[in-house]
């Protein structure tokens, strides 16, 4: 769907291995988005303004509801699981004019939010939790057309030749047919 093609925090992490000491990584795919779901759970209160749902309003002016919000990129966002395999997250170490670009293999319509924890400098939650309003910060977004030119000898992602049933098969009676006759039978009576 798209490509990063540059990303000034490519070098993160020990060395520029990616990886920080604690095996913190950035760009998050492992966790998922807060959601008014699971917020309800842990605290009993109704919430609004997770990145879930700031998706959700996101995509509603284009038809699309909340079934259509699917997996997240958590751009900056430095996780990672720690010696006894339990998710963690912590301080994102992007700056000013830090950036991911992304080259769109395919027409995208890419929802965002700024997460409502802001950097995940503070504590969110327990005896030290606090505010994180002055740790959230504004995001830009630019797109670019390209020169045709660039794209010479490109071609776009195909379909997946994939033609199989998923290991599933059709029924082994067509139960319309049975259905239809049964009611033919019941008509000659």
């Amino acid at each position: 769907m798209a490509t990063i093609i540059d990303d000034t925090l490519a070098g993160y992490g020990v060395d520029g291995s990616g990886v920080d000491e604690e095996g913190g990584r950035i760009h998050d795919l492992l966790g998922t988005r807060c959601d008014p779901y699971v917020n309800r759970l842990l605290t009993g209160e109704d919430f609004d303004h997770h990145c879930h749902s700031n998706l959700v309003r996101a995509v509603a002016p284009f038809g699309l509801t909340e079934f259509d919000v699917h997996d997240v990129l958590n751009v900056f966002q430095c996780t990672g699981l720690n010696d006894d395999d339990q998710y963690f997250m912590k301080a994102c170490p992007a700056k000013e004019g830090d950036y991911l670009e992304l080259f769109a293999e395919i027409d995208l319509l890419c929802a965002l939010s700024c997460c409502p924890g802001g950097d995940l400098s503070v504590d969110l939650w327990g005896p030290n939790a606090r505010d994180p309003l002055e740790t959230c910060h504004p995001i830009g977004v630019e797109v670019f057309r390209l020169d045709a030119s660039l794209l010479q000898g490109w071609q776009p992602p195909a379909p997946s030749p994939y033609a199989g049933g998923h290991g599933l098969r059709g029924p082994a009676i067509d139960w319309s047919a049975e259905k239809r006759d049964l009611a033919a039978q019941q008509k000659d009576r």
